[in-house]
């Protein structure tokens, strides 16, 4: 019987652990995040690693933290949303078995301390940036679902996610390695900017059918599956020539192969029905392995 009470407890923590996961969206961002940060590692001219790496890791987990919350405040709001939309509906689900309040309360807890760990590196590094950076990414992420709901304020959405990424995340590194921010360097964010970008409009063209149905407006209605994915196409095309031409040909060409699969993903769902497009781009794109890719590819040829 005793047995029994613990494997039943177990599993239980294991089920709340993986809905926890799935409401932060763990899987599917600590990946390009991480990738994020060693792209920031690699544009430093040097780094102080016996002061700065403690340093590093508050970031990272202060950037984590932010998302995170962005994340469960998404998942709170659009939950009915997210419940008829087969690449959204685990969820839903996993709010429901945490339950709102448990849920609400977890998003307090994280904007709370994410915003000490941003306070703290202020305080460290006597630097303003830190802390106007994670209250930027902090607000902007949750008003990104809530009032005035950035999610459907069209092209707005992707430039202020975008600008999220690069310059509450990528620059805070660089600027924490106090490294000079020359030419070189704004001219990779210029670029990893264009591809981040392009990867954020895809992500939402493959729910543009289930967020009209549900009356949300979007970037990608505006435009159409198809020329959404064009769109993409372009932005991360380009990306890859401004990386080839600052010397990191390994992201560059990544970038270039995205960008060329995008275009034959566009020409194969041009045609059909939205849900069907909408299907398509869900069942063949996945924001995080994408991410990943091309954000380790640009931090691999820094490296190099």
């Amino acid at each position: 019987m005793s047995n029994t009470v613990e494997t039943s407890a177990g599993a239980s923590a294991t089920h709340t652990v993986r809905c926890l996961l799935r409401v932060n969206r763990v899987p599917e961002t600590v990946g390009y995040n991480v990738t994020y940060v060693a792209i920031g590692v690699g544009l430093a001219s040097r780094w102080p690693v016996d002061s700065g790496t403690t340093a590093l890791v508050v970031l990272f987990a202060a950037v984590m933290l932010s998302k995170m919350q962005a994340s469960v405040a998404d998942a709170l709001h659009d939950r009915e949303l997210d419940a008829e939309n087969p690449s959204k509906s685990v969820i839903s689900n996993a709010v429901s078995q945490l339950g709102c309040e448990v849920t609400r309360t977890l998003l307090v807890t994280e904007i709370v301390v994410a915003l000490a760990l941003w306070g703290w590196l202020t305080h460290v590094t006597g630097t303003l940036l830190f802390l106007a950076c994670g209250a930027a990414v902090t607000v902007l992420g949750y008003v990104y679902s809530y009032p005035p709901r950035l999610k459907e304020r069209g092209v707005v959405n992707h430039v202020t996610t975008t600008g999220v990424d690069v310059v509450g995340v990528i620059l805070p590194v660089v600027v924490l390695s106090d490294s000079a921010l020359t030419p070189s360097v704004w001219a990779t964010l210029f670029a990893v900017f264009l591809y981040v970008f392009g990867y954020h409009v895809l992500h939402q063209a493959g729910d543009t059918y289930y967020d009209r149905e549900f009356g949300v407006t979007t970037f990608t209605q505006r435009l159409g599956v198809t020329r959404s994915v064009r769109v993409a196409s372009v932005a991360t095309i380009l990306a890859g020539i401004v990386l080839c031409a600052c010397g990191a040909v390994l992201g560059g060409a990544a970038a270039l192969a995205v960008g060329v699969g995008y275009a034959v993903l566009a020409a194969r769902v041009v045609g059909r029905s939205e849900r069907a497009q909408s299907d398509a781009v869900s069942r063949w794109f996945h924001i995080g392995w994408v991410a990943t890719f091309l954000n380790g590819s640009l931090a691999a040829s820094l490296f190099l």
